[in-house]
């Protein structure tokens, strides 16, 4: 088979998986509502809109005001992780059902009045689910404050520490915008930093929508008297990778793609192409010339194959993209994925953190994870 022919198959694979599973959750919320004809026509407007949302957005998002893709979006980014719960608690339920038919541990008679129009469940397990999107957002917003002293003989004795803030995944875009963005802003300068580090995912899906919202401004002051630095995510190649390129730019945001820079005499930044390019150098290859002396700072935004840091001698690698799975039990998923998918390991001499993001993709929801950036205090020690 064709490359092209199986990327088509696996597409519309995924396609009909996922509409059968929103078919199965939408067949089980409909059982439990009572036959009153104004509630089930409510329902199934509202649970069309939700799942419709996404299924318009991504072909039409060009071609539509950013105010009804927003809200599209919005909404169909939301749903994502409402259908993520509901589908968990109908599969328990449905466990539940198959092994009560194997056991008989309950009579299957008051196992289906719950769960066969039954306003009372309804109002429980819809509830369960707004409660939970309701907490998450407020985790969200809640950002946590990450420190390390990183402790290196690299720098001279008499040198001031050397203050780095790091962010990624900050996707901005449809859901993230102005306010949020000075709010964080303010917050990263008022931790004083030497240097901004951004580990991709700065921009969403759609650069025309951040400079018509001027975030470029924004990100202009940040305060950072040794610079603004990011390296490249897989987002900025869904938004366009030339384009991106240039709002960065137009933010006083130094790319490092596939490239380095002496900070100092001392500190040296690399930063990575993103993996979606094939033809990205490998570490090697980026790396040299570096001086070994200097304290080296990755920036890679996939946290994959981690062994390339550590065979070149890298001090300090900083990640993004996992999201640390953003919801529970995603998160296990992210676990099973990557070696490292939230906080610091140490493999061989290089220390290695993967942040979850400042940010978020979708909906603005986190439970079992948190927002966060991170504050590395570069500090002389005596080797």
């Amino acid at each position: 088979m064709k490359p092209s022919l199986m990327k088509i198959f696996f597409f519309i694979s995924i396609l009909l998986v996922v509409l059968a599973a929103n078919f199965y959750v939408a067949t089980r919320i409909y059982q439990l509502i009572p036959p009153n004809l104004i509630v089930r026509i409510a329902f199934i407007t509202a649970l069309t809109i939700c799942i419709g949302s996404l299924f318009l957005f991504f072909p039409l998002h060009n071609s539509i005001s950013f105010t009804l893709g927003g809200l599209l979006y919005r909404i169909g980014t939301a749903w994502i992780i409402a259908f993520a719960y509901f589908i968990l608690i109908f599969v328990i339920i449905d466990l539940v059902k198959l092994s009560n038919r194997l056991f008989h541990f309950v009579n299957k008679d008051f196992l289906y009045t719950l769960t066969h129009h039954n306003y009372l469940s309804l109002i429980v397990i819809v509830g369960s689910v707004v409660l939970l999107l309701f907490i998450g957002n407020i985790k969200y917003h809640n950002k946590r404050r990450v420190h390390f002293d990183i402790e290196t003989s690299k720098l001279s004795p008499h040198q001031k520490s050397i203050r780095v803030i790091g962010i990624s995944d900050l996707h901005l875009g449809y859901t993230i915008g102005a306010k949020e963005l000075q709010e964080w802003v303010q917050i990263i300068n008022a931790e004083k930093p030497d240097i901004v580090v951004i580990g991709g995912d700065l921009i969403d899906n759609n650069v025309k929508l951040v400079k018509h919202m001027e975030l470029d401004k924004i990100l202009r002051k940040l305060e950072a008297p040794m610079g603004v630095y990011a390296c490249l995510g897989n987002h900025e190649y869904i938004a366009g990778v030339k384009e991106s390129i240039d709002f960065h730019n137009r933010a006083n945001i130094k790319i490092l793609q596939d490239t380095t820079i002496e900070v100092t005499e001392n500190l040296t930044l690399i930063g990575r192409d993103d993996v979606h390019n094939p033809n990205r150098k490998p570490l090697s290859k980026v790396v040299n010339g570096v001086n070994n002396g200097s304290f080296k700072l990755l920036l890679d935004h996939q946290p994959s194959n981690l062994e390339e840091a550590e065979n070149q001698n890298i001090d300090l690698q900083f990640s993004g993209h996992t999201h640390n799975g953003q919801i529970y039990p995603i998160t296990l998923v992210v676990e099973a994925m990557f070696e490292n998918p939230h906080g610091m390991i140490k493999k061989g001499l290089t220390k290695v953190y993967v942040s979850s993001g400042l940010g978020i993709w979708g909906g603005k929801f986190r439970l079992g994870t948190q927002s966060e950036y991170v504050v590395f205090d570069i500090v002389h020690k005596q080797p």
